[in-house]
């Protein structure tokens, strides 16, 4: 069971105003909540704080009740990009977290291996990259996100490269396979749409702070003010 809170946190680059400021949130077990906001709102730096890859000026990043402030190594982090290593094989780029971590190839190999069937994998241990479908990349993408952490796992617009047709496709394999692994999640996306399947919340981001939070029903029943509405095209 893993909990993610958020509290109260603020972020600004050297000499600048806040990019984040007092943003808290809560992230229970088994959880999708989706952050959804125009660009330069602060959630790509958000994130970068969560994964402790930046240092909050105020406030703090709690998992399971340890402070984890400004410590990377705790929370998974995938990018918009599959960033798959071309010159390694499926199995050992899934791998690579737990190589990482020193644990012995063959033993690291074996632990990725048990996951391929769930994930949709079965048949590709041996192929590299470029003989996969953007579709199939970003499944070998996720399975190494949740090599690397098992607890929670930040998303940064996970989808956005596939076409219509296969983007449908990974929504529902993804919902399906979160909820068999029980993985928290945080997302962000700038599809509305993807947002409303997806999240079971929604937080929605503006300059910085968390503007408006709710259900994809709630938000668009009673949206704060012209933005969120605008934002929802509703």
């Amino acid at each position: 069971m893993s909990e993610l809170k958020v509290a109260n946190v603020a972020f600004a680059y050297e000499k600048q105003k806040n990019i984040i400021e007092d943003i808290s949130i809560e992230l229970h077990d088994n959880e999708i909540v989706c952050l959804l906001g125009t660009s330069g709102g602060g959630k790509t730096t958000l994130f970068n704080v969560i994964a402790g890859l930046l240092v909050p000026d105020q406030g703090g990043v709690f998992l399971n009740g340890e402070d984890i402030s400004g410590k990377p190594g705790h929370i998974s982090y995938m990018l918009q990009k599959d960033l798959l290593l071309p010159y390694k094989t499926i199995e050992d780029n899934v791998a690579l977290p737990l190589f990482i971590k020193g644990e012995r190839k063959k033993e690291a190999r074996i632990k990725v291996g048990a996951f391929f069937e769930q994930f949709g994998l079965e048949g590709t241990q041996k192929k590299y990259p470029h003989q996969l479908s953007g579709g199939m990349r970003q499944r070998a993408a996720l399975l190494r996100t949740y090599m690397f952490s098992k607890d929670v796992a930040l998303l940064d617009e996970p989808f956005s490269a596939l076409d219509t047709l296969t983007k449908s496709e990974m929504h529902k394999w993804y919902l399906d396979v979160m909820d068999e692994i029980r993985l928290s999640t945080l997302f962000i996306t700038h599809d509305i749409d993807e947002a409303f399947k997806l999240g079971s919340r929604i937080l929605i981001m503006k300059e910085g702070c968390i503007w408006q939070e709710g259900t994809a029903r709630e938000l668009t029943e009673a949206p704060r003010d012209v933005f969120v509405r605008k934002l929802l095209n509703r």
